[in-house]
């Protein structure tokens, strides 16, 4: 059975395609679809109240008729919104094979091997790292298979087309819950700073949620008293409030890693996203939030403006995501910069040798400089990683230059 033939079956139905693992997820209509996606968003304000931010997010990004991302109308790349750092080259993917092939050694040369992407989008960070794991440790290729988590039926055929080499050694699934147990690597990049946030403002001494309203024919924001529970829990956590002081919490994330903890037996979580530590989230210069919206490389003023036609996206809280993953039983292994990790990963990859640089190398050379600059990609995004079993103990040589986490998250304080 081919790849897409085994897509198609799979999804029968693209608008059924809901990311199970965010909160808040509603089947849609047939009146839906036609429906511009504004007068979806009013409607249910106008029926139930003022919306949290995180159900207008989810649906600005993952509705399936006009969500930014559901609907494929998401580009990266020059042409597009944004860039990744897959847009810069075949480099990332390829440093990302050799720490992959070290950690399968680690791991003691297992029979079955599974390498799991989520938030794939066109399949080209998965086919960077198989091309290049067969080049350098074909043993590993050999054993490896890689399972793509993606709701979204457009977005799998763009990676099927993507991995064409590989196909017999890939298999697609909806969600994390639709995966089978297995021991590998589950690895992303950008994949969280997407996942829905509740907003949160600071106002006369105490926490308010700031919802979304819609009054004269546009969105607006409207503070209100925070009532969900899950989210009055997390209040408890935000450090050093200010006057004014606007914050966002992901809720959706304890419940992600709860999951993929119950499909991993023995393994690693590796993911690349701008975020940064509970402390520095809390830092009086960050007092209008990392909430922000962007379209064809600019951001955009106005967030709740034109939902569906722009990506909306919030930094990533390391220190929340590290606390719920030790809740779940994971160990966390590292916490960087994408800068030392990848420099940490460049010894397995770049060789010292007399010969003038090809022109691949050369490309290669200015590709690093780009992923590890710490004034672009380099300082902006991190990389986080989480150990559960025997993969507790290795270190890693994407973390060779990593301060302990627990340091570095605020999880202890220094002596």
């Amino acid at each position: 059975m081919s790849a897409l033939f085994r897509i198609q079956n799979t999804i029968p139905n693209e608008t059924a395609l809901i990311p199970h693992s965010f909160v808040g997820g509603r089947s849609e209509t047939k009146l839906q679809a036609v429906l511009p996606l504004q007068q979806i968003l009013s409607n249910r304000i106008k029926n139930g109240g003022p919306l949290s931010f995180a159900d207008f997010m989810e649906t600005a990004l993952y509705d399936p008729f006009h969500g930014y991302y559901a609907s494929g109308r998401a580009r990266i790349g020059r042409e597009g919104d944004f860039y990744t750092a897959v847009s810069s080259g075949p480099l990332f993917g390829r440093l990302l094979a050799c720490q992959f092939a070290e950690m399968w050694e680690t791991a003691g040369v297992p029979e079955n091997w599974t390498l799991v992407e989520q938030g794939a989008a066109a399949g080209t960070l998965s086919n960077d790292i198989l091309e290049h794991l067969k080049k350098i440790a074909p043993d590993c290729y050999a054993k490896a298979s890689l399972r793509i988590v993606e709701p979204f039926a457009h977005f799998q055929r763009s990676q099927a087309r993507s991995l064409g080499k590989h196909l017999s050694k890939v298999s697609w699934h909806r969600s994390i819950q639709d995966l089978p147990k297995f021991s590998g690597v589950h690895f992303s990049n950008e994949l969280l700073d997407a996942f829905p946030v509740n907003v949160l403002q600071f106002l006369e001494g105490r926490w308010m949620e700031l919802r979304v309203d819609f009054v004269d024919g546009e969105f607006r924001w409207l503070a209100t008293t925070v009532k969900h529970e899950a989210l009055l829990q997390k209040v408890n956590l935000l450090q050093n409030p200010i006057e004014g002081h606007i914050r966002e919490v992901c809720l959706p994330l304890s419940s992600w890693i709860s999951d993929l903890g119950k499909k991993m037996t023995d393994g690693w979580v590796l993911l690349f996203d701008y975020g940064m530590s509970e402390e520095e989230m809390g830092s009086p210069h960050r007092l209008t939030g990392t909430l922000a919206a962007y379209r064809s490389h600019k951001r955009q003023d106005q967030i709740l403006a034109q939902p569906g036609q722009q990506d909306l996206t919030a930094h990533v809280n390391f220190t929340h995501l590290s606390q719920a993953a030790i809740a779940d039983n994971w160990e966390v292994l590292g916490y960087t910069d994408q800068a030392r990790f990848l420099t940490g990963l460049a010894p397995l990859h770049f060789k010292d040798k007399p010969e003038p640089m090809t022109k691949d190398e050369q490309s290669e050379t200015l590709n690093f400089r780009t992923l590890t600059h710490p004034q672009l990609m380099g300082g902006q995004f991190k990389a986080f990683c989480l150990g559960k079993t025997a993969a507790n103990s290795a270190r890693l040589s994407g973390l060779r230059w990593a301060r302990d986490p627990s340091l570095s998250l605020g999880l202890q304080r220094a002596p």
